[in-house]
This record gives C-alpha cells, structure tokens and sequence, in this order.
C-alpha cells in the first residue's frame, strides 16, 4: 500500500485562475479513485457540464458559488457538493477571494459533457 506525501505534490497552473494537484491519482497506483486539490482564484467562470459519475467538490477555505441546475448558491468550507451522474454543474467563482476545494470521483479519468 503506497503512502502518498503531499508536501511533495506541486501545484500545476491549469488556467491564469486555475491551479490544481492530484492527492490520490493513477500515477500513485490508483485504478478508480482521484482526488484532487483545486485552487480558483477570483475572476473564474467554468462551463455548465456533467460527468457520467458521482463527483464531490469539498469546499475547504474560501468561498464559491456552484450552479447546480439553474440554482445559484455560495458556497462555504464544511460544505460539499455532490453531483451525482448527469447532474448539470457550473463553478464560478466572482467572489473576492480564492477558494480551495477538494475533488474527488471515483475514475482515474473524469470525462466531462460541455452543455455550453
């Protein structure tokens, strides 16, 4: 059973808002699970989407807003979204400060459906 240590994990930057890194990932030996660490900054605006499998967004500091559907809500650490199979979803993050989120889904890669 491999320990994995973060504290050796680098953020990569994805976007000029966006920086992420997988905890828990195929490159550590996982053949269904990833988790991953997601840095947004202030200013980011996903698109609507859906993914064919359960996918958890743990909120853990900052704040986001999630539109889930055509419900807008913020966000706040101790709360989690959870976007079951299909479900349509959105991140967006206008607010004033970056929020940090823990994802988790239980695929070595997510395949993600762009509906805009």
């Amino acid at each position: 059973m491999p320990i994995i240590e973060h504290s050796t994990i680098r953020n990569e930057t994805v976007s000029s808002h966006l920086r992420e890194r997988a905890l828990v990932s195929a490159e550590y030996g996982a053949s269904s699970l990833t988790i991953k660490e997601v840095e947004i900054s202030p200013g980011w605006e996903g698109s609507l989407h859906t993914h064919p499998v359960d996918l958890a967004v743990m909120v853990m500091s900052g704040a986001i807003q999630m539109i889930i559907d055509d419900e807008l809500r913020t966000v706040r650490p101790g709360n989690t979204l959870l976007a079951p199979p299909g479900t349509p979803h959105k991140l967006v993050n206008k607010l004033w400060i970056p929020v940090r989120l823990m994802v988790t889904y239980p695929a070595a890669e997510l395949e993600t459906n762009f509906l805009e």
